[in-house]
């Protein structure tokens, strides 16, 4: 009876995954050129946001334009250090989508608010800012800068409209008169709620649609 004999280089003997084995994928980390690009973009969103709310002479935060203008400069300053803190360590880019994605649905209602709503103009500093320069600055943010919005979850158009229904909330219980049309005593009251809550959603839906569908 013939033995059959096996050699080192014959045996399937397992070999370590490399670099590129599914074992150990590897960190898709933000190029250098790219990460400073990235950061002089939002810096100028930062400026955006802090001129607009400076020009109103400080504003009360009630008023949903300064409010989102304040939360559009802490929250991209926010942004910036987190990912300039990961590009430090070597690590990927942080996953900030949803604070993004909210200031973006937060702005993106003031602007249509503004000019539908409201009939306003930008005859003004701040208003420019406010309800122009800023919300296209982070639309432009989400649509094409960064890479972690393209995992956003079907549930965070959700949860940023529950996050606008609590400024509602706050704004309500304030007993202040800034938006004639979200006073409870009038007849349109639930008519205007319905149709913010139906953008705020369409807006957010809209935003995580066009996050999935980038390729690159």
């Amino acid at each position: 009876m013939n033995q059959r004999s096996y050699s080192p280089a014959s045996y399937p003997w397992p070999t370590p995954a490399g670099p590129t084995s599914t074992l150990t994928p590897a960190r898709a980390e933000t190029p250098v050129g790219t990460l400073f690009g990235e950061t002089l973009w939002r810096v100028l969103i930062i400026g955006c946001a802090l001129i607009g709310y400076q020009a109103t002479g400080g504003g009360t935060l009630l008023a949903l334009s300064q409010l989102a203008s304040v939360a559009a400069g802490v929250g991209y300053a926010v942004v910036t250090v987190l990912t300039l803190s990961a590009a430090a360590l070597r690590r990927p880019e942080p996953p900030t989508s949803w604070l993004r994605g909210l200031l973006a649905v937060a702005l993106l209602l003031v602007m249509i608010v503004w000019f539908t709503a409201m009939g306003g103009g930008l005859d003004e500093t701040w208003s420019l800012f406010e309800h122009l320069l800023t919300p296209l600055a982070v639309l432009v943010d989400w649509l094409f800068v960064g890479r972690r919005q393209r995992s956003a979850r079907w549930w965070y158009p959700l949860s940023w409209a529950g996050v606008l229904l609590l400024y509602l909330a706050v704004y309500l219980s304030a007993d202040v008169s800034i938006y004639a049309f979200l006073d409870p005593a009038d007849p349109i009251f639930a008519a205007a709620l319905a149709g913010l809550t139906t953008v705020t959603l369409a807006v957010g839906f809209a935003l995580v649609a066009t996050a999935r569908a980038r390729r690159d």
